[in-house]
């Protein structure tokens, strides 16, 4: 869901893409991504589980908690803290997702 380029950077959508509280997976540049907001509050994760090197998602839609504090994977119930990625439940306990980086300009999402 790549949406164009600027400034050397691949714009992955806007902020308004991804619904409050969620945790959104998609593919941008050959990558698979998480885009987790919460608010104001974006971050950007290799759509992979540290316990089994596959996607969180396999189900597709949001894998956040309701208040979009906590990700759950769908495939063995691992639990991360959204803002950190850490996982804090299940098999990967005190292992993290692996953080993208981004840039937030004007409400668009490009990875650097």
């Amino acid at each position: 869901w790549t949406r164009g380029q600027q400034q050397g950077m691949s714009l992955i959508g806007n902020i308004e893409d991804f619904p409050d509280q969620s945790a959104t997976g998609l593919e941008s540049g050959g990558l698979k991504l998480l885009v987790v907001r919460r608010g104001p509050e974006v971050a950007i994760y290799l759509n992979i589980c540290p316990h089994t090197r596959e996607s969180l998602d396999p189900e597709g839609g949001s894998i956040a908690s309701p208040d979009g504090a906590l990700i759950h994977c769908q495939r063995h119930a691992a639990v991360f803290i959204a803002s950190t990625g850490e996982c804090v439940g299940g098999p990967c306990q005190g292992e993290s997702l692996t953080p993208v980086a981004f840039t937030l300009s004007n409400g668009d999402l490009y990875l650097d």
